[in-house]
């Protein structure tokens, strides 16, 4: 299980994500914090999920190859690599529906450019893309929090889940990387390093960006003004 945080304006898309895996239903076995969870995808954006990992590891492998990609034919393919995981993995048909894939694409809109997020989640929208609204945060916690909801309550009457882009890149990644550090410190299912990916029109081309790093070295680097420095060119 992982946390995901997804936020998309008219400027940019981010989705960022941790990097552990948990072994046993409540970590009993330990986990590895070594997984890169936040999957480039060449015709498109980023994806990632929280959930089953090698069903999400599945679809965002198929994902990645395909070099044309319409709404339709991601639900699709959602729907195919969903019946085939639940059909190799009987005992975690439940875990597998509940799971939440989470992808950025750029699309066009009225003839302009438009950033997109959107989630794939069997339980609750069936084989429907479902897109995040504009400006507002979404997190998709971990169980340990949806499990105890006063925790995600008591975040939530903290940090406002509505936030409009002021110009300020900087200081929006501030804002989503304290949420991140909240949840990673109250949470044995979230590691402490942050996966940021990041689409952006710049000189009216698109730029995908990555950073990833431990989330208070990233706080202290905004703080520092020095926080886009750290972000890499993704191709």
């Amino acid at each position: 299980m992982s946390v995901v945080i997804g936020y998309v304006s008219d400027y940019f898309s981010i989705v960022m994500t941790d990097t552990r895996i948990t072994y046993g239903k409540e970590a009993e076995m330990g986990w590895d914090d070594n997984y890169e969870k936040l999957i480039s995808i060449p015709s498109m954006g980023w994806a990632t999920g929280v959930g089953v990992f090698d069903f999400i590891h599945t679809f965002n492998k198929k994902l990645g190859k395909m070099k044309h990609t319409t709404v339709q034919v991601i639900e699709e393919l959602f729907e195919k690599t969903l019946e085939q995981e639940k059909h190799k993995h009987g005992m975690l048909k439940d875990y597998i529906d509940s799971t939440v894939i989470t992808c950025s694409w750029v699309g066009v809109q009225d003839d302009k450019s438009k950033f997109h997020v959107g989630l794939l989640n069997k339980e609750h929208f069936g084989n429907r893309l479902v897109e995040l609204g504009q400006n507002h945060i979404t997190v998709l916690y971990p169980y340990d929090y949806l499990d105890d909801l006063s925790k995600v309550e008591n975040l939530e009457k903290r940090f406002s889940m509505y936030t409009e882009f002021d110009g300020n890149l900087g200081k929006l990644l501030q804002y989503l990387l304290q949420i991140f550090a909240e949840i990673s410190a109250n949470s044995y299912r979230v590691s402490r390093i942050c996966d940021i990916g990041i689409q952006v029109y710049l000189d009216n081309d698109l730029y995908k960006f990555q950073l990833k790093e431990d989330v208070f070295p990233l706080i202290k680097a905004v703080k520092d003004g020095t926080i886009l420095n750290k972000l890499s060119v993704v191709i």
